[in-house]
């Protein structure tokens, strides 16, 4: 089983490399600084106990469905080793090449996009146009983009399509899906009044539920939302 300890090696010299790095958690660092979304790599046990699994994720903190500042979100991608390795695509403890290469793979395929993606706009409108990498964006998490972007005659419409299932049915007994439906039914009166104030109160109001008293938090930078820079017609 991986350890604790072999991810810390690991991680150390990619660390020591990128002082805009931050390791949270026991198996994962952020890109600082850490906004409405954060930008991760993660580092991830397998069935092999001389194998672990990284990948890359980004992940907001604002949406109705996020149910923990811990939580990979619905985009991100594999990193894999290099082709020049005859071991496969596997990090292999028992190799020593893995630490550089580790460090090789992880600045190419994860942190120089997400140095791009230093916006909350960037990142939104990267997931939209990256669907191979963003898993299912249901309709959940495009009604909450479109809300943070300030498209709110889109995000209207969106929820009038999903808006029957939050406000007449009722959650299971799931503490998470309980949560997903009450910020759900927060967002109802505000979203059909197009009231913009209220709706950056809530997005505000759920990225402090996932962030604040968490390991997170002393590197989480509060700012606007692109609702906020953008004028009501």
């Amino acid at each position: 089983m991986t350890t604790v300890r072999q991810v810390k090696g690991l991680l150390a010299p990619l660390l020591e490399r990128n002082p805009d790095l931050v390791a949270v958690g026991r198996n994962r660092v952020w890109l600082r600084p850490v906004g409405h979304i954060g930008r991760s790599v993660f580092v991830d046990r397998t069935s092999d106990p001389n194998c672990c699994f990284v990948s890359w994720h980004v992940t907001e903190f604002f949406m109705p469905q996020t149910p923990s500042w811990f939580s990979l979100g619905r985009c991100g991608d594999r990193i894999i080793r290099s082709m020049r390795f005859s071991g496969g695509q596997g990090w292999f403890w028992s190799d020593p090449t893995i630490y550089q290469d580790f460090i090789d793979r992880v600045e190419a395929e994860a942190l120089t996009p997400f140095r791009s993606l230093d916006t909350t706009r960037k990142c939104l409108e990267f997931k939209r146009s990256h669907p191979q990498r963003s898993g299912y964006l249901n309709l959940e998490w495009h009604v909450a983009a479109s809300i943070a972007l300030g498209e709110i005659e889109a995000a209207q419409e969106i929820w009038s399509r999903m808006r029957r299932r939050y406000i007449e049915e009722e959650p299971s007994a799931s503490l998470s899906e309980q949560q997903t439906y009450r910020r759900f039914r927060e967002l109802d009166r505000p979203l059909r009044a197009g009231d913009r104030e209220a709706l950056c109160a809530l997005l505000a109001q759920w990225e402090a539920e996932n962030i604040v008293g968490t390991p997170l938090e002393p590197y989480w930078r509060r700012s606007a939302f692109p609702l906020e820079d953008v004028r009501s017609p």
